[in-house]
């Protein structure tokens, strides 16, 4: 009975909100810890641990997703055409592997663009998935740490 209680309290759910949101949009799940986490070593962590698990999951998630995409599109070009080779997408992200690489993908990922979008676009590029894991992790802690002592500093 009292697992129910613990699952139930809203300081909790507040806490797997969190965890969910910072695996999908990073920063907005870091602002929200800011804003409603009293213990800020608490906030930090789950925020960074969420995004980390959001990464994981996109990057492992994503390739298998990419395949049946793959796939997909070869089947329905069969019956509407061929495939579009060049695309807006293809040509942004050979502009971003040139001048940036996927270092600059990986740096940006977490805040800027999201953390689905930018693992999908690393597997694109990238096909070590352990890799580009540990890549995205030490990405989320470091803009996790940066953000979230930087607010806090700023805030005293």
């Amino acid at each position: 009975m009292a697992l129910l209680g613990i699952v139930i309290d809203e300081g909790f759910l507040h806490l797997v909100g969190i965890f969910l949101l910072s695996g999908v949009k990073f920063l907005l799940g870091l602002i929200w810890a800011i804003a409603f986490v009293e213990n800020d070593f608490l906030g930090l962590f789950i925020s960074v641990v969420g995004g980390v698990f959001g990464s994981f999951i996109w990057i492992f998630l994503g390739h298998w997703i990419l395949a049946k995409w793959v796939i997909f599109r070869q089947n329905r070009g069969g019956l509407n055409g061929p495939i579009k080779r060049f695309s807006r997408k293809n040509r942004f992200i050979v502009r971003v592997k040139r001048y940036g690489g996927m270092y600059l993908l990986v740096f940006l990922a977490p805040i800027i663009i999201s953390i689905p979008v930018g693992c999908l676009v690393l597997t694109t590029m990238e096909s070590n998935r352990f890799r580009l894991l540990i890549l995205m992790t030490a990405s989320v802690i470091l803009w996790g740490i940066a953000i979230y002592f930087g607010v806090n500093v700023t805030l005293l």
